[in-house]
């Protein structure tokens, strides 16, 4: 599980900063991160390793950071759709 739960986390931070530049990355991103956080966080529990606790924390760093980029790029979206529409 530990593992599991950094992959996924690692995952998530390599999709959220790849996310600036294809926002459907920082969709799918998102819920990558969660479930490399929740893993870690429930590998945690049963055994603390290093790599539990790399999970934990790039899980966290993951979230966060593909957090900012989903709210960001899907406003930026959503601006620039506005726009294309009140020039229509």
């Amino acid at each position: 599980m530990a593992v599991a739960g950094l992959i996924f986390a690692i995952l998530g931070l390599i999709s959220g900063l790849i996310g600036f530049a294809v926002p459907i990355l920082s969709i799918l991103g998102l819920p990558i991160a969660l479930i490399g956080l929740i893993l870690s966080c429930v590998a945690m529990k049963r055994e603390k390793t290093g790599m539990t606790t790399a999970g934990l924390v790039i899980g966290i760093i993951a979230t966060v950071f593909t957090a900012i980029t989903f709210f960001t790029c899907g406003i930026c979206v959503i601006c620039a759709a506005g726009t294309a529409g009140a020039l229509m």
